[in-house]
């Protein structure tokens, strides 16, 4: 008998528990390098991730580390950049490389029957790197091309102003290099980072996947047989000081090219671990962090200001923040910026319904169970897990803590965090 679904009913739905999330074996190699390894063999594929401490706070020339980035792996000695990665395609593999605030990293994927050639592949990127001036002038000017393509946009003046004036212009992370400066840069720059950085510097092996004793044998005779010549990075993470409380906390910068406002709200949180984290990720989740938020709700749906609103936190190793990010109508920011503090207020004030909240909490925990669907997903959780000093079954209660996240927790963390001055950036 053929049944008719009625689409006005919602389908059953059932609370998530806790449950145990896959942990990583910890192998030291000869060379003190550490490789944390998630065995998973249900396909015949492994996902990696190498690390080296540094990235942009050990640069002695602003941007080297990211340029290094894009150079590495588009030269070796005696292959240029079309045999390396013609070489790559006939493994079935991809290598990319990327660096950060604090770290540069080389990530992969392979089949497994082509590891060991891969691995030799990561190990010529870590020593015997090249660097062609052809390459370096294709590199360099597409990346001017982009950077001043994006300097027009209003939303990366309102991110630039913003990370300028949280941080202060002489702290890294306020730092950033214009399409201007990147005219005058020169190849002996990155090739002094990666001689300086990357070159047979310490690093740590995230790797996921069908790893057996074969793979791990490979990890120890390519990679645990480099010889170090130097120590690994000590990183000196510059003081945080709150600008926000010391200079002009709303800055308006206007584009009369421009067709919508760039808004950018956001205030110092914590660096982590900090007992707060639950608590304050579910005020985010309600405010603005998903699409049924408050500030969708009131900004986009009802209001018509906006196509998105999204509030979102970062923990940085020494200091986070919050921010709210939305690009408005031009002539309505004024209304968008007041909407936006009145829902923060609001959620300050008023203690969040049972309703709200239940539903708010059910997303995050449902979103979490849903990205972690991969070997690639635990991998990125152990590596940042690791990276922020948080114990690697911190998700086993992860259900369990946001569970019990209360309406006044929420109200507490606004009241905490958010209430004062905010640092407010609209460019448009």
């Amino acid at each position: 008998m053929n049944q008719t679904l009625d689409r006005k009913i919602a389908p059953n739905s059932y609370p998530v528990q806790d449950f145990s999330v896959l942990k990583p074996s910890i192998l030291e190699l000869d060379n003190s390098s550490k490789v944390f390894t998630l065995k998973n063999s249900s396909q015949p594929i492994i996902h990696f991730t190498l690390s080296i401490k540094g990235g942009k706070l050990v640069e002695k020339s602003l941007g080297s580390a990211s340029l290094t980035s894009k150079m590495l792996g588009e030269g070796l000695k005696g292959m240029d950049s079309a045999q390396i990665h013609q070489k790559l395609e006939s493994f079935g593999a991809i290598i990319s490389v990327s660096s950060d605030t604090d770290s540069f990293t080389i990530n992969g994927h392979c089949l497994t029957r082509y590891f060991r050639e891969v691995v030799v592949m990561v190990k010529r990127y870590l020593t015997e790197s090249d660097f062609s001036e052809n390459e370096f002038q294709h590199i360099l000017q597409v990346m001017i091309q982009q950077k001043k393509l994006s300097e027009e946009k209003t939303s990366f003046i309102a991110t630039k102003l913003f990370r300028e004036n949280f941080y202060g212009t002489s702290h890294p992370y306020g730092q950033s290099l214009s399409s201007e400066e990147l005219l005058d840069y020169d190849i002996n720059v990155v090739e002094d980072y990666y001689k300086q950085n990357i070159l047979y510097a310490p690093f740590d092996l995230f790797i996921a996947g069908d790893i057996g004793d074969r793979e791990i044998d490979i990890i120890k005779e390519v990679l645990g047989t480099i010889k170090f010549n130097r120590s690994s990075a000590i990183i000196e993470y510059p003081p945080f000081v709150n600008k926000i409380a010391t200079s002009n906390s709303k800055i308006y910068e206007s584009k009369d090219d421009a067709v919508q406002t760039s808004i950018r709200i956001g205030c110092p949180t914590f660096s982590l671990p900090n007992d707060d984290l639950e608590a304050f990720a579910v005020m985010n989740e309600t405010l603005g962090g998903y699409f049924g938020s408050r500030l969708m709700k009131n900004i986009r749906e009802e209001k018509g200001l906006s196509y998105g609103i999204h509030s979102s936190f970062r923990n940085e190793i020494n200091q986070g923040y919050f921010l709210i990010a939305s690009d408005v109508k031009k002539d309505l920011k004024d209304l968008a910026i007041e909407e936006i503090y009145k829902e923060i207020n609001i959620l300050g004030d008023q203690l969040v319904s049972e309703d709200e909240l239940t539903t708010v909490k059910n997303y995050m925990t449902g979103s979490f169970v849903m990205s972690i669907n991969s070997n690639l997903s635990l991998l990125e959780i152990t590596k940042s897990l690791y990276k922020k000093g948080l114990s690697f079954d911190y998700y086993d209660s992860y259900v369990s803590r946001i569970q019990s996240v209360s309406s006044e927790d929420i109200k507490n963390m606004v009241n905490k965090y958010l209430e004062g001055d905010l640092l407010e950036i609209a460019v448009g």
